[in-house]
């Protein structure tokens, strides 16, 4: 989508522009038949009244679009039910038993699956709301040698073509990744920690964008980043203050589909939700019970 069509989209979505729309032609249709049978019919007042009605027509388009897209947000809800059912039935498989599973290699194995199933539902949620084909990632952080490097833990995509030959570690607070530099940042306009942009090459070519991933455009040109992390309480303001797992991804290839509106807090959402079921899956929680 052009960023025109998308600014285009944004006016005609709001609903003060049909209600502006329609009585502007209503009021253009009675100035027309008064100047059509008043006396000849005037330039002007054909012009007004086509014109209005273009603008009307115009806004009852992009009110089906703005329905249709409602639609989808709708039967999401489903999409969400299936998520939580997964984290559920998971958790319960591991931990709610006689013998329940303590080894961490199994735990990382069942945590994978169970991703994978959230990545392929998730991709699903934002390809339905953007009427574009979407990818999602999950990308791990590791530490070596001080340095921090994030790389592809799973995505909604088996057998990805981005994953050959090799797939990539990329670097993390080196200023090589803007993404993910940019998602770690803390924000003072209320929005959730990301990285956000509606048309990477662009961005890039005013250097604001890198990216170690060569040619990738040829991947995806749009993209929302969110850290999966939380809050290490009393360490406000220290190096240790968050404890981050990795980054949840969402890309296409389609420009300006992607918004840093509802779909942000989608995603920041299931980033929150997948945090804690990590952590139960590593064991970073523990459960006393007396």
């Amino acid at each position: 989508m052009k960023l025109t069509t998308q600014k285009l989209s944004n006016i005609t979505a709001n609903p003060l522009f049909l209600v502006g729309s329609g009585i502007s032609s209503i009021a253009a249709f009675m100035f027309y038949l008064y100047d059509k049978y008043g006396s000849a019919p005037g330039v002007i007042s054909s012009i007004t009244f086509y014109g209005t009605l273009a603008v009307l027509s115009l806004g009852y388009v992009y009110s089906a679009r703005i329905r249709s897209e409602n639609i989808a947000l709708r039967g999401l809800s489903e999409v969400f039910f299936e998520i939580n059912q997964i984290y559920r039935d998971k958790l319960r498989e591991q931990f709610c038993s006689d013998s329940p599973v303590t080894d961490p290699e199994n735990l990382l194995a069942e945590e994978e699956l169970a991703l994978k199933g959230v990545c392929q539902r998730i991709a699903a949620i934002f390809s339905s709301v953007t009427n574009r084909r979407c990818m999602v990632t999950i990308k791990l952080v590791t530490s070596e040698e001080r340095k921090c490097f994030a790389h592809t833990y799973v995505r909604s995509q088996e057998l990805c073509n981005r994953d050959t030959p090799d797939r990539i570690k990329y670097a993390v607070g080196s200023g090589a990744n803007t993404g993910f530099d940019t998602a770690l940042a803390k924000r003072s306009d209320g929005l959730p920690s990301h990285f956000y942009s509606a048309n990477l090459p662009a961005l890039e070519k005013q250097r604001g964008y890198s990216n170690q991933r060569q040619h990738y455009s040829r991947h995806y040109r749009s993209t929302i980043v969110v850290p999966i992390r939380g809050v290490n309480k009393g360490k406000e303001s220290t190096p240790s203050e968050f404890d981050l797992i990795g980054f949840l991804c969402v890309d296409t290839m389609s420009l300006n589909r992607l918004n840093e509106g509802y779909h942000l807090f989608m995603i920041s959402a299931l980033a929150s939700q997948m945090y804690n079921f990590m952590s139960l899956m590593r064991g970073k929680y523990t459960v006393f019970v007396g």
